[in-house]
C-alpha cells in the first residue's frame, strides 16, 4: 500500500472524487483495510466512515486515522444500513473479493445515490461486464508505470 503506484491511485481517486462530487460531507469506504487509502480520503470529506471484515485491519485503520470512524462488518449488515445515507460510497479494490458481485453492487446502490469503485486491470475481464452495464456508468482508466485501474462512478442526477 505504500508503493508509488498505490499512492498514485489514492491521489487520482481523490482527484476524481473532487472533480465529480465536490466536497463530500459523509463518505463510506467499503473495504478500508488498515486505512492506507483512508488517509487520503479524509482530505475530500468531512466525515469518513470505514468498513472492513477484519477486526485487526479496522483497529489499525482507527490508529492510522483517529478522527475517522471504523467498523467491523460487511455491506450486508444491519449496522451499515443504520448508518445511511452517505453522500458517497466507495469500494476501491474490493469488488473482486466478493462472491456475488451483483448483490454487492445492488447493496452499494442502497447506501448512497453517489458511488465510486476501482479495480485493477487484471480483474477487468471479470468485472467490466457487470460494472459497465449499469445505467449511468462513467469511467476513467488510471495508469502508472505499467499498472492500470478502472475507476467507475455513478452520480445522482441533479435537479
Amino acid at each position: 500500500m505504500s508503493s508509488l503506484s498505490e499512492q498514485y491511485r489514492f491521489a487520482e481517486t481523490n482527484r476524481l472524487i473532487l472533480e465529480n462530487f465536490g466536497g463530500v460531507t459523509s463518505l463510506l469506504e467499503i473495504g478500508c483495510g488498515e486505512g492506507h487509502q483512508s488517509l487520503y480520503l479524509q482530505e475530500v470529506c468531512k466525515h469518513l466512515t470505514g468498513l472492513d471484515v477484519s477486526s485487526k485491519a479496522v483497529s489499525r485503520a482507527q490508529k492510522r486515522c483517529p478522527t475517522s470512524k471504523f467498523f467491523v462488518g460487511d455491506i450486508f449488515s444491519q449496522e451499515v444500513r443504520d448508518l445511511t445515507p452517505f453522500d458517497l460510497v466507495i469500494a476501491c479494490e474490493v469488488l473482486y473479493y466478493m462472491s456475488d458481485i451483483q448483490s454487492a453492487l445492488k447493496q452499494i446502490w442502497g447506501l448512497s445515490k453517489n458511488r465510486l469503485v476501482t479495480y485493477y486491470s487484471g480483474t477487468m475481464k471479470k468485472l467490466d461486464p457487470q460494472v459497465l452495464s449499469l445505467p449511468g456508468t462513467v469511467t476513467e482508466i488510471l495508469e502508472y508505470k505499467g499498472s492500470r485501474w478502472r475507476v467507475a462512478w455513478w452520480k445522482q442526477a441533479e435537479g
